[in-house]
């Protein structure tokens, strides 16, 4: 179990922005793919099943929905503050804050304990302090200056794939879903609204420079819909 003490120091910086391309897939879109891409790329070693993992997000916005409205309006920059959990494990909960420019992005993680995890689903801010990790210290600080709340739990599956020559990520996000029960975060029967059609997919493809040729050939189905897809913004605006 990770104690808050330890908690606090946890930190993950990712610095430099990475590209990032979403699209609109089906079910059998993902099967070929999975098929073509298993011999040139691994399973993430953080993926202890072949069928993925759950991944749960509460999303914070403030009092006047300013960040669905940046995204909504497509602002080239924008930020997004969550609390992300694996398969409902209380035991690594991070607090993320991730920032978006055009088609680049780059988050700062950290770990946080159930109990400060808590304390913020229930918009309960701690002060701002040096100490704090930095995607903790920035959520308090945009807290007090616009009065943030936990705002949509979003919930999807997972499969993710990774080569290292681009550092290059591919995923499937399956089932993705939406609940208005913020305090049911860690529960595994929580409501949820689907936030696409049946049988509607993301796939999520991210690297730093350049993307291997032999991988894009093999992605390349023909008719692949790019879409500035947001999790947050269908959690809000479900089906």
């Amino acid at each position: 179990m990770i104690n808050e003490a330890v908690a606090r120091y946890m930190c993950y910086l990712k610095t430099d922005y990475r590209h990032e391309y979403k699209y609109l897939v089906s079910e059998a879109d993902l099967t070929l793919l999975r098929a073509r891409i298993l011999p040139l790329m691994r399973r993430d070693v953080h993926q202890l099943r072949s069928d993925g993992y759950r991944v749960r997000s509460v999303y914070f916005d403030d009092i006047d929905d300013r960040f669905l409205r940046e995204n909504l309006e497509g602002l080239d920059s924008r930020i997004k503050y969550r609390i992300r959990a694996y398969d409902l494990d209380e035991r690594y909960i991070c607090l993320e804050t991730k920032y978006k420019r055009n088609n680049l992005s780059k988050k700062e993680q950290c770990v946080v304990s159930r109990g400060v995890c808590d304390d913020l689903l229930s918009g309960r801010f701690p002060s701002p302090s040096g100490g704090q990790p930095k995607p903790l210290r920035r959520l308090c600080l945009e807290a007090a200056a616009s009065a943030l709340r936990p705002a949509a739990v979003v919930e999807y599956f997972r499969e993710a794939f990774v080569l290292r020559a681009g550092n290059v990520r591919v995923t499937f996000d399956r089932n993705i879903a939406s609940s208005a029960h913020i305090g049911r975060f860690f529960d595994a029967g929580c409501p949820m609204t689907p936030a696409l059609p049946a049988n509607t997919h993301i796939l999520e493809v991210k690297y730093d420079e350049l993307i291997p040729d032999y991988l894009v050939q093999a992605m390349d189905l023909g008719d692949l819909m790019q879409t500035p897809f947001s999790k947050y913004v269908y959690g809000r605006l479900p089906l």
